[in-house]
């Protein structure tokens, strides 16, 4: 971890709250390593406004939750965003339709396991990487400032000796 997934994920996210461009409805969800299709379900409800209808959503059973989150989002253009998954998900199984060219809906997630991505049927995964050394040198001078690095001869060769020992993790620096 480290490398910013999450960074970028979410600044694709905002790109689609902030945009215009016929999506009806963005969602977030943190997976995380324990994955339950229920806590999946319950926020993709929230955003859904679920929620409002009193405490009948958290009587419904899984399947009943599917059913809803499934009639709710095959009406609409959505934009899915999967944080942090460890294993596949099942997406049938939690409501939501499978993104077709029909309809245009996207789902969109990050996980730190390329096996992951072959079940969830990604064909053409992006890979984050760490930073090369250069650029993780320019992000750390730009995290601790100049004046840090210029106050004592000796900072700036620890410096680069910290910055090396992070290994290019954009996180660490």
């Amino acid at each position: 971890g480290g490398v910013g997934k999450t960074t970028l994920l979410d600044q694709i996210n905002n790109k689609f709250c902030g945009a215009n461009d016929g999506v009806d409805i963005v969602i977030w969800v943190v997976v995380s390593k324990v994955k339950r299709n229920e806590k999946i379900q319950d926020e993709i409800a929230k955003k859904l406004g679920f929620f409002t209808e009193g405490d009948s959503w958290k009587q419904k059973t899984e399947a009943e939750k599917a059913s809803s989150i499934r009639s709710s989002l095959k009406a609409k253009r959505f934009v899915l965003f999967l944080d942090d998954i460890w294993s596949k998900v099942e997406l049938k199984d939690i409501g939501v339709p499978i993104p077709t060219k029909e309809n245009k809906c996207k789902i969109v997630f990050t996980t730190r396991s390329r096996e992951v991505c072959a079940r969830m049927g990604d064909t053409n995964p992006v890979e984050v990487s760490c930073l090369d050394t250069d650029k993780a040198w320019e992000l750390f001078k730009e995290k601790v400032g100049e004046n840090t690095l210029g106050r004592h001869r000796g900072i700036p060769d620890l410096a680069r000796k910290v910055a090396g020992k992070c290994h290019g993790l954009p996180l660490a620096l």
